[in-house]
């Protein structure tokens, strides 16, 4: 039950960033090609290291290329984000009285 209030509220999220004009094709696809390439590097390094611990050091290497990807995807996002909210600081209001 828990876990549809949240898909729930999750595509109430979505709707509103859509209407907004924050939910775009290009976040739709800077999102998945995140996803892709955590996974794409991180997965089959772990399933390397599990079975051969020896290669400890390409594990390690890894991971830290994952945490650069993951902290240069939170910069561009944030970024991305602040540009946003100047943009709509700077939109005149509609229906305001000057």
């Amino acid at each position: 039950m828990w876990e549809l209030i949240k898909l729930s509220w999750d595509v109430f999220v979505l709707r509103d960033a859509s209407r907004k004009g924050q939910l775009t094709w290009r976040v739709w696809l800077s999102a998945i090609a995140f996803v892709l390439a955590i996974y794409g590097i991180g997965l089959p390094a772990v399933l390397l290291y599990e079975k051969h611990p020896e290669d400890k050091p390409i594990f390690i290497a890894a991971m830290v290329l994952v945490g650069l990807i993951t902290v240069a995807f939170f910069y561009i996002s944030i970024r991305r984000w602040l540009r946003m909210r100047a943009d709509v600081a700077d939109s005149p209001k509609s229906g305001s009285a000057s």
